[in-house]
């Protein structure tokens, strides 16, 4: 999975979704400032965050789990 186009492809997905910031920092039980980061590309969700926003926006990506099965 390339965490480097995460940025890009989160605000995407929130715009396509008319989902706002804070209200995927609500869903997630976190700040709208934590996902201003993630959408900045200033940090980056850990793995169990990473997953509860793909099955929150219904958007896991299949790669995911070939990734997995490498480890």
């Amino acid at each position: 999975m390339d965490l480097l186009k995460f940025p890009e492809n989160l605000k995407k997905v929130l715009i396509v979704n008319h989902i706002s910031q804070q209200a995927l920092a609500d869903k997630l039980k976190t700040t709208q400032a934590t996902v201003s980061r993630w959408l900045n590309g200033i940090n980056e969700p850990d793995f169990q965050t990473l997953l509860e926003i793909c099955v929150y926006l219904d958007e896991i990506p299949v790669s995911i789990f070939s990734e997995l099965k490498k480890e």
